[in-house]
């Protein structure tokens, strides 16, 4: 098992016990329809588009109004001009030059032999206009040109040759104009509606990350986060809120009575045990001191036959090694024999704990050499004789543990050693206890255990089978405790470390 193969199994339900529960906080705005939230901008913005839109349109309405009227006026100065030409032609035509700009027709004035005399050809439309005219002419765009001419008689006896040539280049000019600024506005409008709908589509999603990051803690089984969320600005996400916050509390409620079960399975193991330690008790204890008795006076009766004396001495003496192990057996089916109310002193654990080690030393075919430490976190333990480990065991047996946490210790300590005996294939074995009194209100357990054998290569398929991982694991969720487990040490070497951490209050423990 490598380090990158470390895992941690959250058993808790997220419950904190003997906490206030958190005041409830009063909503500040009801939660609004997205649609409607998600529209509001875009109204407005297309509101002030409409109110721009008309105030440039007044506008334009307005330049285009005077701009007809001065076309207007300078066509009937031009008409007057040429009532009242003078006689010097070069004069003449400068006073028509500066009649004014007309609007919609050309001025050109001719000699008799045709030369120009004033005005000048057409320049070519550009391609804008040129699309734009035949798109509102159509076929007639060719022939959209035409012309009104009349003869000038000159005093000096020449004649001129006024012509007005229709021109719509302005007024396509204009329409072309007015197209491209509603063509812009409109593109302005759009463009600014949608940065305007995707910012508030933006910020009415915004709080879908706390959602998401809460259902991501379901799949861990913390359940506090989804309890936690806020109201939601909008009603959709606050209808999926609700739904999850109250698919929380269906989780919290079946995860409370499925650790209702475990325990009560843990308690039938229990009871079952105990029934068979008294069976064994009753039944292998008389039977055994039964053959002992018979087998002292059959080794008496038969004083003169050494060879028979020999034969029943090492019966007697299987008798009682079956009987001590009778007693170690009854002593691992029912570890608090004789333990009467909650409560138990760490003093009573740490023995359980020790000779539940030193029974599986001697057991161990491998050499595998099995130990237990039990001390307080505040306290430096140590092995050597003296007043401080003197101290130390006074400690231990002032401190009183539920009986429940002392069996559960008992038991996961066992699972461990068995473990690491069969499967680990190490020379060493290390059962860790440490108990945490300091705090005022709690005490807190760290449990580990930890070995140098081979490791596990699929620590998840473990939890599935079998009641090594997965009994050890159940019975610290039973008990709401946390559990997880990792690597001795970093690859190349292996070996299995578990770590568990209890904790309760003093109210359970106080005499």
């Amino acid at each position: 098992m490598s380090s990158h193969d470390a895992t941690t199994v959250p058993v808790a339900t997220g419950k904190t016990p003997d906490l206030l529960p958190a005041a409830p906080t009063a909503r500040a705005t009801a939660p609004q329809d997205l649609p409607r939230l998600v529209m509001r901008l875009a109204l407005l913005v297309a509101a002030a588009f409409l109110l721009l839109s008309l105030v440039l349109g007044l506008v334009a309405a307005r330049s285009d109004t005077q701009a007809e009227i001065s076309g207007a006026l300078a066509l009937a100065r031009m008409e007057q001009q040429m009532r009242e030409l003078p006689v010097d032609d070069a004069v003449a035509l400068e006073s028509l030059r500066h009649v004014g700009e007309l609007r919609h027709v050309r001025l050109r004035l001719s000699d008799r032999d045709g030369r120009m005399l004033l005005g000048a050809e057409d320049p070519p439309l550009s391609a804008p206009l040129r699309w734009l005219m035949r798109a509102t002419l159509g076929r007639h765009a060719e022939s959209a040109q035409q012309t009104v001419s009349w003869p000038i008689q000159r005093s000096n006896g020449r004649s001129w040759t006024a012509t007005l040539v229709a021109s719509p280049e302005s007024e396509q000019r204009e329409a072309l104009s007015n197209l491209l600024g509603l063509f812009a506005l409109l593109s302005a409008s759009s463009l600014l509606m949608l940065v305007a709908m995707q910012w508030n589509v933006r910020r009415a999603f915004r709080p879908l990350q706390a959602m998401l990051a809460a259902i991501a803690r379901i799949e861990r089984q913390d359940l506090a986060g989804v309890q936690a969320l806020p109201n939601m600005p909008i009603r959709e996400l606050e209808a999926i809120s609700c739904a999850l916050k109250h698919l929380a509390s269906s989780l919290e409620q079946a995860e409370e009575a499925r650790q209702v079960l475990s325990d009560k399975i843990l308690s039938l193991q229990e009871d079952e045990r105990r029934r068979m330690a008294r069976d064994l008790h009753d039944e292998f204890g008389q039977r055994l001191t039964a053959l002992r008795v018979d087998a002292a006076w059959l080794q008496k009766r038969l004083g003169g036959d050494g060879e028979a004396a020999e034969v029943v001495a090492g019966m007697n003496e299987q008798i009682a090694r079956i009987q001590r192990d009778v007693r170690d057996m009854l002593a691992r089916l029912h570890p608090l024999a004789g333990a009467d109310g909650e409560t138990d002193s760490a003093a009573r654990l740490a023995s359980l704990l020790d000779g539940l080690a030193s029974s599986w030393s001697r057991s161990s075919a491998g050499g595998l050499r099995c130990e237990a430490r039990v001390g307080r976190s505040t306290h430096v333990a140590s092995d050597a004789p003296g007043p401080a480990a003197a101290a130390e065991a006074t400690a231990l047996a002032a401190l009183r543990l539920p009986r429940a946490v002392v069996l559960a210790l008992y038991r996961i300590s066992q699972e461990a050693f068995t473990n690491a005996v069969r499967h680990a294939g190490g020379r060493h074995a290390l059962v860790r206890v440490e108990i945490d009194d300091s705090r005022p209100g709690a005490i807190v357990l760290e449990w580990s255990a930890s070995d140098d054998g081979q490791g596990l290569q699929q620590p998840e398929n473990a939890l599935q089978r079998g009641n090594g991982l997965a009994g050890i694991k159940e019975r610290i969720w039973a008990l709401d405790g946390e559990f997880d487990w990792m690597p001795t040490n970093p690859p190349p070497m292996r070996g299995l470390h578990m770590q568990a951490r209890l904790s309760w209050n003093r109210t359970a423990v106080s005499p």
